[in-house]
């Protein structure tokens, strides 16, 4: 899923690949290319000439000219590979989710009769698909890659411990899925729970109390016509859940918190001890339906935004280029 705070960048990659115009050097414009090797791109068939379309052919044929046997194209060469690497990644949001997913376990299937080739790949789709600083991380086409590992022929039962302990905490609250419920005390000692918000949408903001992030995010979701646009129309709650243990610090720090949101206290502490959510930053948002179906997890706001305003303005040309998929 692409955020429109990267969406230029990916959308000038995916341009050069779809038009066929892609050239390593030419799009990332900074490749210092060892043995002045170039990328082997693939040829995508003139008779497909819509872009989901290129995209799509793309996600199973974007590796078919590379020697995944070549030990220089990990070596002296890994940086060439690594950003081909990048921008197939940049190529997938174009595509369905299935294109997606079949199109990585494929890349991966030819990888993998190399081992050394396959260990490369694993790692690089690790650091860019799952690392909290990658601008391309994105958990759903993680998955496909830890399912592949946990049936390669490659790694032995200790190797595969580690994806599986990863693929067991992303399957969690996936979009699409009902989401867990949280039961938290108001303010005001009350008793509530997630399952009784009524509104269509729910935001939810899990934070801590000490958190610089977190007040640059509370103020950024506070700002926000979008938002509050949708808050007057009781279309949208925000919830604002801290699972900490300090009650009394929160109790303390919910008046420097938007007064329009529910400030919510998990005292169940479900999170903690069952690990219902898969925290790995804070502050964390979910977007949920009113029937707590998960639409985003672990989202950017501005792609909150971006969604809502979708919703309330929606765009007349459905052109796979300027939009996310």
């Amino acid at each position: 899923m692409m955020y429109p705070t990267r969406k230029n960048k990916l959308i000038t990659i995916c341009l050069c690949v779809l038009t066929g115009a892609f050239t390593l050097a030419g799009c990332s414009g900074s490749q210092q290319q060892a043995e002045q090797r170039t990328f082997p791109a693939a040829t995508v068939p003139a008779i497909y000439n819509d872009p989901r379309v290129r995209a799509e052919y793309l996600a199973m044929h974007y590796w078919e000219r590379f020697d995944f046997g070549d030990t220089v194209n990990i070596g002296s060469a890994a940086i060439v590979t690594e950003q081909a690497l990048a921008d197939y990644l940049s190529v997938l949001p174009y595509t369905a989710y299935n294109v997606a997913y079949e199109g990585i376990q494929h890349t991966l299937s030819m990888a993998e009769r190399h081992p050394a080739t396959y260990a490369f790949f694993t790692s690089m789709l690790e650091r860019y698909l799952f690392d909290l600083n990658s601008q391309l991380r994105n958990d759903e086409y993680f998955i496909p890659v830890l399912e592949h590992m946990l049936t390669s022929t490659v790694l032995d039962d200790y190797h595969k411990m580690r994806p599986n302990a990863i693929l067991v905490e992303l399957q969690k609250n996936r979009p699409g899925t009902p989401a867990a419920n949280i039961r938290y005390l108001t303010p005001s000692g009350a008793k509530d729970s997630l399952s009784r918000i009524a509104t269509e949408f729910t935001l939810v903001m899990f934070h801590n109390l000490d958190c610089g992030n977190c007040r640059e995010l509370a103020a950024a979701i506070d700002a926000s016509a979008v938002i509050k646009d949708l808050l007057g129309r009781k279309l949208l709650t925000v919830l604002a859940i801290y699972h900490g243990d300090d009650l009394e610090g929160w109790k303390k720090h919910v008046p420097q918190m938007p007064r329009t949101w529910i400030h919510g206290y998990e005292y169940g502490k479900d999170i903690a001890q069952n690990a219902t959510y898969a925290l790995r930053i804070i502050p964390t948002l979910y977007l949920l339906r009113n029937d707590r179906t998960v639409i985003m997890r672990d989202a950017a706001f501005d792609y909150v935004e971006y969604y809502f305003n979708s919703i309330l303005n929606p765009p007349t040309n459905a052109d796979p280029q300027t939009q996310t998929p």
